[in-house]
């Protein structure tokens, strides 16, 4: 499997392993992770809400980044 394969979302690694989509989470100073696996119906279907959401996801990521412009402005004066 390819690095890029690998990506982390969150507090989450997350990869793609025989069609299944894994999630592995563990905070430091833990003694306990997380581990969630998608199956690959479950994976289409977020994939699928995700794709009917993309406006709203590109709203927010634009809004985000003129924040963090804003804010990058204002920490320069």
């Amino acid at each position: 499997m390819d690095k890029q394969d690998h990506m982390k979302i969150g507090r989450y690694r997350t990869w793609i392993e025989d069609g299944t989509v894994k999630l592995y989470g563990h905070e430091v100073g833990s003694s306990t992770s997380t581990i969630c696996n998608l199956k690959p119906e479950e994976a289409l279907g977020l994939l699928e809400m995700l794709s009917r959401h993309r406006e709203e996801i590109n709203h927010a990521l634009y809004l985000n980044e003129r924040q963090h412009d804003s804010q990058s402005q204002s920490a320069r004066w």
